[in-house]
């Protein structure tokens, strides 16, 4: 029992009241065990915070990544010691891949000889790229959860914290948590590099603008649009940024394999590339190909995205949008002009540029084109709809193909591991339950992760499932093919996925034809969730790729 509103408790006791006055109704997702069943009672019981109880600490972790990335909050999480954290490990790392900030709770075993459960949760944090902090006494573990929060709102990446179970019932004093405000965090360009990348920007021949999730979360999305127009510029995205410039006469769509003709056709002649918020990783670059042999200005606000992947000619650390900002300043105040170019007019008129259905359709026989089913189920989603999708050979059926809403879009790919969709899109759902949250999930993922589904039954979650199943684990499929083996290695006998979502309480659909599709229309309709589509496809008429682009 607490003895002291402010003075001296249990450890367990202070933990419990701490987190539910930082949380203030946020959710902590997890499951209980031995190292923190203790302050998660008093959490959930005297101080009634807000407890969503997951069916794996793999899918805990996950809820908290989407939540995260939904709400631009730290997602907290609590697993006890051993298997439970080891449970954690996939997660945890797609979490520091995609530099999500979360507080993942657990505890040492209690220090007796050769603990069964025992693990090393250093080396395992270490393992997984995340930060590590331990109590050692006490007295120090209010201070330390208030570092730990801290550390990853500015660092933007998972801490781990190890609260062992031998101090729960340990004297401490209590006070409320003290963590500062992490704000957007602004960081203005050095001047004499706007004056020298606005120079080199007006003096190129076929500028180009791309812009990654680092643009989306600083909200440039108009001073970007304003220097594209400056400098006859057009512009590209990231995958994370899907979208952000769609409808507009200058967007190209996405940069690399899943650009559209005209945007292939105007990448052959660029010379100039000027990033903003991306990586520029392998897949947004072809392995660097695509940015090799020109001028590539590369602006961040982390300073290890800088030249991560390949050279750049300069590097500006700054945020998206107070970079685009000075830049647009500093050229219309030195009246630096462009002449009007030839090839926006053609960009802006091109028949094929911004299209969504550039396939022609295999629908038919007792199965539906997964490009038709995304598309079809991207188009049908409610207005602040939100879009996440795992990792599969279905997402180049997926990707070219919907359309988002860059700043509600979450790819659940940093780690490139299937299965970890469904969990981060109930944290999403969680964090946004007046709107509909739509997952692609491949059947290999969501056979991986389908206990998930009775959180999202039990929470009552406007979640919409889309299994695109082709009986078969896709990218072996393609693979097994190099080695001069058959594919059938790959194929899978699942149970009708429409019928285990029953089972566990969730509306189901099995589709094979457009009758089926207009069925779950009309249960999207009448908010009949959360609902699983069951997209049936024939493996042998999946997209396997979208074709790769090269300058």
């Amino acid at each position: 029992m607490i003895r002291d509103e402010m003075g001296s408790m249990r450890l367990y006791e202070a933990v419990g009241k701490y987190l539910a006055a930082e949380r203030q109704g946020a959710p902590i997702f997890g499951l209980l065990g031995d190292a923190n069943l203790g302050y998660m009672g008093v959490y959930k019981e005297r101080e009634r915070g807000n407890f969503i109880a997951s069916a794996h600490e793999g899918g805990a972790v996950s809820m908290g990544d989407g939540w995260a990335r939904a709400t631009g909050n730290v997602g907290v999480v609590t697993v006890t010691h051993g298997p439970a954290l080891s449970n954690t490990l996939t997660a945890l790392t797609e979490a520091v891949k995609s530099k999500t900030p979360i507080l993942l709770l657990t505890g040492s075993t209690p220090e007796v000889n050769e603990h069964y459960q025992y693990i090393d949760i250093e080396g395992f944090t270490r393992l997984s790229g995340a930060t590590f902090l331990k109590v050692r006494n006490a007295s120090e573990v209010l201070n330390i959860l208030d570092r730990a929060l801290t550390r990853a709102a500015a660092d933007q990446k998972p801490v781990v914290v190890d609260i062992p179970a031998g101090l729960l019932r340990a004297e401490t004093h209590y006070r409320g948590p003290k963590i500062p405000v992490t704000a957007w965090r602004e960081r203005l360009p050095n001047s004499e590099a706007v004056v020298e990348t606005a120079q080199r920007l007006v003096s190129a021949k076929r500028p180009l603008i791309l812009a990654g999730r680092g643009a989306v979360e600083a909200r440039a999305r108009d001073e970007l649009l304003e220097l594209s127009r400056q400098v006859n510029a057009p512009l590209v995205t990231t995958l994370l940024a899907k979208d952000l410039f769609r409808g507009e006469p200058a967007n190209l769509g996405v940069l690399g394999g899943l650009s559209t003709p005209p945007a292939r056709s105007y990448l052959e002649d660029v010379d100039l590339v000027i990033s903003f918020g991306a990586a520029l990783n392998g897949f947004t670059t072809d392995e660097f190909e695509l940015l090799d042999g020109r001028i590539l200005i590369q602006i961040d606000i982390k300073p290890e995205a800088l030249s991560g992947f390949g050279p750049a000619t300069q590097i500006i650390l700054a945020d998206a949008k107070s970079a685009a900002s000075a830049i647009v300043e500093h050229i219309a105040a030195a009246k630096l002009e462009v002449e009007p170019a030839d090839y926006l007019r053609e960009i802006e008129h091109a028949a094929d540029r911004d299209s969504k259905d550039l396939y022609v359709s295999t629908t038919g026989g007792g199965s539906i084109d997964m490009r038709e089913a995304t598309q079809w189920l991207s188009n049908l989603l409610p207005a602040h709809g939100r879009q996440v999708c795992d990792v599969g050979r279905f997402g180049y059926s997926t990707w070219p193909h919907i359309t988002v809403d860059p700043a509600r879009w979450h790819y659940i790919g940093g780690f490139g591991s299937i299965g970890l969709g469904l969990a981060s899109a109930i944290g999403a759902s969680i964090a946004d339950p007046n709107n509909v949250t739509a997952l692609y999930v491949g059947d290999g993922g969501m056979m991986q992760s389908f206990a998930e589904l009775s959180t999202a039954v039990r929470h009552r979650l406007p979640l919409v499932v889309m299994v695109l199943n082709d009986e078969c684990y896709g990218a072996e499929y393609l693979k097994l093919q190099q080695f001069e083996v058959s594919s059938d290695h790959a194929m899978m006998e699942w149970p009708s996925f429409a019928d285990v979502a029953k089972s566990l309480g969730a509306h189901g659909i099995r589709a094979t034809g457009a009758g089926d599709l207009r069925q779950a229309a009309s249960m999207i309709s009448a908010e009949q969730f959360p609902l699983l589509i069951e997209i049936m496809a024939d493996p042998h008429k999946v997209a396997n790729s979208p074709g790769v682009v090269r300058f």
